[in-house]
């Protein structure tokens, strides 16, 4: 879900959910770091699951499923 402002505390708090809101900033030189850091073998990510881009919406839905531990990764290539 994508939320473009803060959820209600009120409304969160009468389901018993915790509701965050928090923007992410673009980060190339941190990204770029961690895809070194990959290149060296020195980090390792958790891949639990890979789907084509064609098949994006299977891959969101299989999220509600149990699956094994990792990020699911699309292929754009």
């Amino acid at each position: 879900m994508t939320l473009s402002a803060p959820p209600d505390e009120q409304t969160a708090r009468a389901r018993g959910v915790h509701a965050m809101f928090f923007v992410v900033t673009p980060d190339p030189a941190g990204l770029a770091r961690l895809a070194s850091l990959v290149d060296q073998g020195r980090l390792r990510p958790v891949v639990s699951q890979v789907f084509p881009l064609s098949e994006g919406r299977r891959a969101f839905e299989s999220g509600s499923r149990p699956r094994p531990p990792g990020k699911t990764v699309l292929t754009v290539r």
